[in-house]
């Protein structure tokens, strides 16, 4: 499988209804963002675009939000993707308003004066932390969700220009800093106490470096250091590529070909590697602004 061959894989695995499943079935929010997103890079017509733009716009729900599949009834993290990949179909990016405003409401508050108390006196942290988004409305806040947030926020703030927003984006990076491991990197991002001196994972390494990279930290340098040695030693298709979108993101590693040494075996690996692709060539789709 070359590069060359990735856009018409991608496109001729899409579902009928122009929509594309992980691997074979009905059509998923999660996967067709970011087979949008990935299409949006190549030298693909729009009206074939426009099939794929019309699927997802059709599914936001009442509440501004995106459900990850037509079977549940609740808004969800990948409200983020969809904002994202909408953002660049201007016939189709009327919900993104709604959508944006879903996403902040949905980045935790500050700690209430009970929460507070009970951090500073005996060092717990509430599962909603402060910043956070989580993958599910109500449940804990994580940091891929979180970092998506940010991504999808920002790229919508040029345009409507809420405070809201910036505000939900600083305290979401702020989130951020504060789930490092000891290593530099980030995992799952859960509490403090339980996953700071835990191995940080590739993937999530990548995706929080590149949702920081316009937040003014003189502070990374570590968590540089730690995804090259992940680029490195690759362990999976999905964690080379969110490290290199990542690096790439903050003017590191701007190799032009990588080594690719597992196959793409899902949308969204395809997907992913069309985009790192893309953004080593600089375009980087996830911190384009909305056309």
């Amino acid at each position: 499988m070359t590069d060359d061959e990735l856009p018409s894989i991608l496109l001729n695995s899409r579902n009928a209804d122009g929509g594309w499943p992980s691997r074979r079935g009905r059509s998923w929010t999660e996967p067709t963002a970011l087979a949008l997103l990935a299409l949006q890079g190549e030298q693909i017509p729009s009206e074939t675009r426009a099939v794929t733009a019309a699927w997802l716009a059709k599914r936001q729900l009442a509440d501004g939000g995106w459900p990850p599949c037509a079977e549940v009834s609740t808004s969800t993290c990948v409200t983020s993707l969809a904002v994202l990949a909408l953002g660049q179909e201007k016939e189709h990016s009327g919900g993104c308003g709604a959508g944006t405003e879903w996403l902040s409401s949905h980045i935790y508050p500050e700690m209430n004066p009970l929460q507070r108390l009970l951090k500073e006196t005996i060092g717990v942290s509430p599962s909603q932390a402060p910043g956070s988004s989580p993958w599910f409305p109500g449940t804990a806040g994580w940091v891929i969700p979180t970092a998506y947030s940010i991504l999808a926020l920002s790229c919508w703030t040029g345009r409507l220009r809420n405070p809201n927003h910036e505000a939900s984006i600083r305290r979401a990076q702020t989130y951020l800093l504060s789930r490092r491991c000891a290593d530099g990197g980030w995992n799952h991002g859960g509490s403090p106490q339980r996953s700071e001196s835990a191995p940080s994972y590739a993937e999530t390494t990548g995706l929080a470096l590149l949702a920081l990279a316009n937040h003014p930290s003189p502070s990374l340098e570590p968590s540089l250091s730690l995804a090259q040695q992940f680029v490195d030693h690759p362990d999976s298709t999905e964690g080379l590529c969110w490290l290199l979108i990542g690096l790439n993101a903050h003017g590191r590693n701007r190799q032009t070909n990588p080594q690719w040494k597992t196959k793409p075996r899902t949308t969204q690996e395809i997907a992913l590697r069309l985009i790192t692709n893309q953004t080593l060539k600089c375009r980087n789709p996830f911190l384009q602004p909305a056309a």
